[in-house]
């Protein structure tokens, strides 16, 4: 098996891969795990299952949020650095609708109220009236979890540029890279970004969209949050080693601004005045990622077929966001429908090629 792909979708197809007895796996990317042009090397690692008014994806979502865990305890050197996560990025009404509307999917989320967010955020200065609370959210370095499971694997990782697939008669038999042909039975595309470019060698236009992500990190700091939160114009976190990961409106696009140094002395400026530190708030660094989205916002993972209807054999694609939340069951489901055929109906409604709308999403 191919896995064009080093982030951690494609060490999540690798390592259950080997779990299903495939011992012959090979990973091509140009961008080895943990480099920084990696969309894994610069996500935040909140795990969550909100996907408001799309059950469909909600549930995938949750599942995932659920299988993290299990994941975890079968992979050394791997943990979550918190449970649970405060969001307030939403009006009262909004915020309590989504709460409700989660409630009713299962997912363990609860109204937080002032005198509770006191409790669990004492250092946060200005506390809002409500927040939502997500009990299970966890919070995971997502080049560790990419590493640990790749090295669970035992897959063969080869740094190199794949230029193109290799088909023949609706038959992927392989890749081409720079230096070489190289042929298996199975390709699973999990290059993000660099999916579209490699589907328009076998005339399959695959279009996705990006947007830029801006992460700032501090020098290492005393314990300041227990958990990660998410208000109107910030998100923050802090890791395991002290450091604050913070960024401005979740998901917000950087790409327009003039000054990014500026904008990452700034998020820490903002940080410092929400939280009760006397001592100084110090940027160790910053990190700039392409978010690799699909046009309609859901994971695209399964078989493809050609322009005229056909399905192509021995190719499948998995490309999504965010890859931290969705990856784990992306790679266990996805192996499962490459070495049986059968597809579960957590990902059912996921096919790479089908564009849902948003109105469609809702009535799914």
């Amino acid at each position: 098996m191919i896995i064009v792909g080093a982030g951690i979708v494609g060490a999540s197809f690798a390592y259950h891969a080997y779990q299903n007895g495939v011992d012959k796996i090979t990973v091509l990317s140009s961008h080895l795990p943990g480099d920084t042009k990696q969309a894994t090397s610069n996500t935040w690692g909140w795990v969550n299952g909100y996907a408001s008014n799309d059950k469909s994806y909600a549930t995938f979502r949750l599942a995932n949020l659920n299988y993290w865990p299990k994941l975890i305890n079968h992979i050394s050197n791997l943990n979550y650095t918190s449970k649970g996560a405060f969001i307030w990025d939403q009006g009262e009404k909004e915020l309590q609708q989504t709460i409700k509307q989660h409630q009713s999917w299962r997912q363990s989320v609860k109204i937080s109220t002032k005198s509770e967010l006191k409790k669990h955020l004492p250092n946060l200065i200005n506390i809002p009236p409500m927040a939502c609370f997500g009990a299970d959210d966890l919070a995971i370095d997502g080049v560790r979890a990419t590493k640990e499971l790749f090295k669970a694997s035992g897959s063969k990782i080869i740094e190199t540029n794949v230029k193109e697939i290799v088909c023949e008669s609706n038959n992927v038999i392989g890749v081409k890279t720079d230096d070489e042909i190289i042929n298996d039975d199975e390709v699973i595309i999990a290059a993000g970004l660099g999916a579209p470019k490699l589907l328009s060698t076998i005339n399959i236009p695959y279009e996705m969209n990006s947007s830029l992500g801006l992460l700032v990190y501090t020098k290492p700091l005393p314990p300041l949050l227990k958990y990660p939160i998410t208000g109107f114009d910030f998100h923050a976190r802090q890791d395991d080693k002290g450091r604050l990961i913070i960024g401005g409106k979740f998901d917000d696009d950087s790409s327009k601004e003039e000054n990014i140094n500026d904008t990452a002395e700034k998020l820490i400026q903002d940080m410092s005045s929400r939280l009760n530190y006397n001592g100084d708030m110090i940027l160790d660094h910053f990190t700039l990622g392409k978010r690799p989205l699909p046009v309609d916002g859901r994971p695209k993972i399964g078989r493809l077929v050609n322009q005229k209807g056909e399905k192509l054999n021995g190719i499948y694609l998995a490309v999504m966001h965010s890859g931290i939340t969705n990856a784990p069951l992306a790679g266990k489901l996805g192996i499962d429908e490459v070495l049986t055929g059968k597809r579960n109906n957590l990902i059912r409604d996921f096919s790479p090629q089908k564009i849902v709308t948003q109105e469609e999403s809702q009535n799914v």
